[in-house]
């Protein structure tokens, strides 16, 4: 099953502050090197612009968690992995994070290296009194430093990014939604790394989001009891990105496709909800199913990554608008002010061009688009949840802060009014009848 920074931490809080916890304390003091080994990273990195006293503070508690975790031989066990599991995370994440992320993860891992010093405690009390009072008291200060300036929804979202399951399921196995969207985030991380994203990806996740969102969109307005409430604005937010496109070409030959790649995991996401949701056209049926809060919590799940997937196509198109690698038909880019006589040369004779700088501008803004419009969606499906089982705490924080933003509903409706006019002047000019969102999106892909 995927999980999350914060689910580790969470799991490994919960099996310390226990009070009939039976551990051996080589576990203990394992885990608290492994936090002491995260805590350490993010300090490297920087938790202010200069040397300050959160920096200096967080500093003595990494040695602190590290002296302690050099008392007692390492030997392994349920805490020493659950740690050393996010310390991992944590690593293998420190590139993409600023000093906001730095300092919410910073305050979740001196909270955990609190739970383990008094775990400690309660196993050995004349045991190293002193190492593990200075932990207690170093991860009490940045508690405290929390409280005076506690980390941003933005920050703390990278707590709930989610850690995908190794490999596709095998035959018989049933994958939940969370976890092929979990996949798909990691293998379009993958992907930008290696530049080698294609455009035959970028509509396989573009098409994966649509259907998301149109599952999200049924399962919102089954929750709320109105099907006039049942935002489609989003899904075809995706569908016009979808679109726009299909302009480009990047001259890759289709090929193999890698079964770890982002369109498998795309289809599986895909086919996993409509799997799960059965006819989402069927809104009545969906508000009869007794599972209904069981699918409100796996779309909630799934339809928090959609802003994080929209990013991560974001960086894919700022990319190719730099390097060139995508052409398309002159007549097809959008019109220049001034246009170079070259320009206006290839667009009379039909000729293909490389697409630079603004001749993506507008793909990018039909992505900006759909992923305000998922944030919202996002929004809407954590309301409809049971607040009696929160998922994903910090993203859907993060949405709804965006959501109460001075200005937000003005920007919100101006992204809506955009989608709506591309989508009604595609539609009349050139003639094209769309399907239903979801309907066929990832067959275009192969």
């Amino acid at each position: 099953m995927a999980t999350s920074l914060q689910q580790l931490l969470d799991a490994l809080a919960e099996r310390t502050a226990a009070p009939t916890t039976v551990a051996a304390i080589e576990d203990v003091t394992g885990a608290m090197a492994h936090l002491g080994r995260a805590i350490a990273g993010m300090t490297q990195d920087g938790l202010t612009a200069g040397v300050s006293r959160r920096q200096q503070t967080a500093a003595q508690l990494t040695a602190a968690c590290t002296t302690v975790g050099r008392l007692w031989p390492r030997t392994g066990g349920p805490l020493t992995d659950l740690a050393g599991a996010a310390a991992d995370v944590i690593g293998r994440d420190r590139a993409s994070m600023g000093r906001g992320h730095r300092w919410a993860v910073t305050v979740e891992l001196a909270e955990a290296a609190d739970h383990c010093a008094r775990l400690a405690h309660r196993l050995l009390p004349q045991a190293a009194v002193a190492e593990l009072a200075a932990v207690r008291r170093l991860a009490a200060a940045v508690e405290r430093d929390a409280q005076a300036d506690p980390p941003t929804a933005n920050g703390a979202a990278v707590l709930d990014r989610l850690v995908p399951v190794s490999g596709l399921p095998r035959a018989g196995e049933k994958l939940a939604a969370v976890d092929a969207a979990a996949a798909l985030t990691a293998a379009l991380d993958r992907a930008l790394r290696t530049d080698g994203l294609a455009l035959r990806g970028f509509r396989a996740a573009v098409a994966a989001a649509e259907i998301t969102s149109d599952c999200a969109a049924s399962v919102v307005a089954a929750a709320a009891g109105h099907e006039g409430m049942r935002p489609l604005l989003t899904a075809v937010a995706w569908e016009l990105t979808g679109r726009i496109s299909m302009t480009f070409e990047d001259g890759h030959r289709a090929g193999p496709t890698d079964p770890h790649g982002v369109v498998p995991w795309a289809r599986t996401l895909a086919d996993t909800l409509r799997n799960d949701l059965g006819s989402n056209a069927d809104l009545s049926a969906l508000r009869d199913r007794g599972d209904l809060p069981r699918l409100t919590r796996t779309v909630q799940e799934v339809t928090n990554q959609l802003p994080v997937l929209a990013d991560r196509l974001v960086a894919a198109v700022d990319r190719w608008s730099r390097t060139g690698r995508l052409f398309a038909a002159a007549r097809d880019l959008p019109r220049m002010e001034d246009m170079p006589e070259d320009r206006v040369r290839d667009v009379i004779a039909g000729r293909r061009v490389q697409a630079r700088g603004a001749d993506l501008d507008r793909l990018g803004r039909a992505l900006a688009s759909a992923g305000a419009l998922s944030s919202s969606l996002a929004a809407a499906v954590n309301r409809a949840a049971s607040p009696a089982t929160p998922s994903q705490r910090h993203l859907a924080g993060h949405y709804a802060e965006r959501a109460r933003a001075p200005g937000a509903g003005e920007r919100l409706l101006s992204h809506a009014d955009n989608v709506a006019e591309a989508i009604a002047g595609s539609r009349c000019v050139q003639g094209i009848n769309t399907p239903a969102p979801g309907a066929g999106g990832l067959a275009a892909t192969d």
